[in-house]
C-alpha cells in the first residue's frame, strides 16, 4: 500500500469515527401478539355469541435519536402495524427550556387510564366495546365511550422540562390545527372536518409521595359553528376531562388506581318530545398485586352512564333516562423472559349501553417482546 493510499485511508476512517459520533442511533423494538378470544352472551335480548377466534396482531417501532452540537438531544419514531404499513409519527427535540415535538396520530394526553393496574389491559381497551370517541349523540351505541385523545390528530406539543416543577410534575399542551387524524407525510395539506376546527389538551401529571402517581387532562374542541340546528339553533360543544391516579403500596406488590371522566359530546337543539345524549360520566377502580416477579393479577371495574334526556319544551319538564354499561376484569399474567402469557376474562353488563346486554368474554394471549 502506497503512502498516498494510507493518508487517504486515514481520512476516511478519520470521518467515519467523526460521523459516527454525531449521527443519530437506530434502534427497532416491537411486539408481536397472538391471541385465542370466546365471546358468549347469557341475554335474552341483544345476544352477541360469536365463534371463537384466533389472530395474530404485530406492532414495533423504528426509533432514532441524536444530539446537537449545542447539547440538545432528538428523537424520532415510526411504528408499523398490521400489514406492515405506516402508521404513528413523532419528532421531538429536548432542550434545558421544555421539549418541543411534531405528532402524526401520535402523542397522547388523555388521564383516562392513569387508574390501570390490569395484568392485561383495561376492560374497555381491547376485545369487544373498544373505546368509542363519542364524537356525536350516535356514539351512545358505538362502544364504552371515553372522549378523545390527542393522539387522533395531527398535532405539535410543548413539555416542561424534568425538575422545573416541584413532586416531579409535568405539564404536557397540545394543540391539532385541524381534527385531521390522515398519517400524513411531509408537504401534505390540512383537511375541514365540519363543524369542529382546532383541538387542545392539556395533561398535568403530578408524584408528590412515593409510589403515588397523579394525572389530569383536559379537552377542547374550537370553532363548532356549523351544527346547528334550525333558526335559532345552539349547541353543546365538545369538551372532556379525565382524573386518574395510582397508588404502590411500597414493600406489598399491591397497587390501587381510581379514575373519573367526564365528556360533554357535541349535541345540537332538538324538538321537543325528542330523546338525546347529554353527557357521559365515567368511573374505574383496579387492584393489581404482583405476586412474584414473573407473576400477577389484578381485578378491574370500569363504569360509563349514558345520561339521556327527554325534551319536554312545552311543560318544562326534563326527564331523564339513564343508561349504565359496565365492565369487569379478572386477569393474570406469566412472564418467562421475552415472553408473556395473559389470561384476561371480562363481564360487560348492559353493553354498549343497550339495557340488558350482557355479555361474557375471554382472551388468552401470548406476546413476545424483542
Amino acid at each position: 500500500m502506497n503512502k498516498l493510499t494510507k493518508v487517504a485511508l486515514a481520512i476516511l476512517t478519520s470521518l467515519g469515527i467523526s460521523t459516527a459520533s454525531f449521527a443519530g442511533e437506530l434502534t427497532v423494538t416491537g411486539t408481536a401478539k397472538a391471541t385465542y378470544s370466546v365471546l358468549s352472551s347469557d341475554s335474552t335480548s341483544g345476544k352477541a355469541d360469536a365463534p371463537k377466534g384466533i389472530g395474530i396482531a404485530n406492532e414495533f417501532s423504528l426509533s432514532a435519536s441524536g444530539e446537537l452540537d449545542n447539547g440538545y438531544t432528538w428523537s424520532y419514531a415510526q411504528d408499523i402495524d398490521g400489514a406492515t404499513v405506516q402508521d404513528d409519527a413523532k419528532l421531538t427535540m429536548s432542550t434545558p427550556y421544555g421539549t418541543v415535538g411534531v405528532f402524526v396520530s401520535e402523542g397522547g394526553l388523555s388521564a383516562k387510564y392513569g387508574w390501570n393496574a390490569n395484568a392485561y389491559a383495561p376492560g374497555s381497551d381491547y376485545g369487544h366495546t373498544s373505546g368509542s370517541t363519542g364524537g356525536t349523540q350516535a356514539a351512545q351505541t358505538a362502544g364504552y365511550t371515553y372522549g378523545s385523545n390527542m393522539s387522533s390528530y395531527n398535532n405539535v406539543q410543548y413539555h416542561t422540562p424534568a425538575g422545573l416543577l416541584p413532586y416531579s410534575t409535568s405539564v404536557k399542551i397540545g394543540y391539532a390545527p385541524d381534527a385531521n387524524g390522515a398519517i400524513n407525510s411531509s408537504n401534505a395539506t390540512g383537511t375541514n372536518t365540519q363543524g369542529v376546527g382546532s383541538v387542545q389538551e392539556i395533561l398535568i401529571a403530578t408524584a408528590p409521595i412515593d409510589g403515588l402517581s397523579l394525572n389530569l387532562s383536559y379537552l377542547e374542541k374550537k370553532d363548532q359553528t356549523n351544527i346547528k340546528v334550525g333558526a335559532g339553533g345552539s349547541n353543546q360543544k365538545y369538551e372532556t376531562g379525565a382524573i386518574s391516579g395510582k397508588y404502590v403500596v411500597l414493600d406489598t406488590g399491591l397497587t390501587v388506581g381510581l379514575g373519573y371522566a367526564l365528556l360533554a359530546p357535541t349535541v345540537a337543539n332538538r324538538t321537543a318530545g325528542s330523546l338525546g345524549l347529554q353527557h357521559y360520566e365515567n368511573d374505574a377502580v383496579s387492584l393489581g398485586y404482583v405476586v412474584n416477579p414473573d407473576l400477577s393479577v389484578s381485578f378491574s371495574q370500569e363504569r360509563s352512564i349514558a345520561h339521556n334526556k327527554l325534551e319536554q319544551v312545552a311543560t318544562g319538564d326534563d326527564q331523564e333516562s339513564d343508561v349504565t354499561f359496565t365492565i369487569q376484569t379478572v386477569q393474570a399474567a406469566y412472564t418467562m423472559g421475552g415472553m408473556t402469557l395473559s389470561l384476561a376474562h371480562k363481564t360487560l353488563d348492559n353493553a354498549d349501553y343497550t339495557s340488558e346486554k350482557d355479555l361474557k368474554e375471554t382472551i388468552f394471549a401470548v406476546v413476545m417482546a424483542f
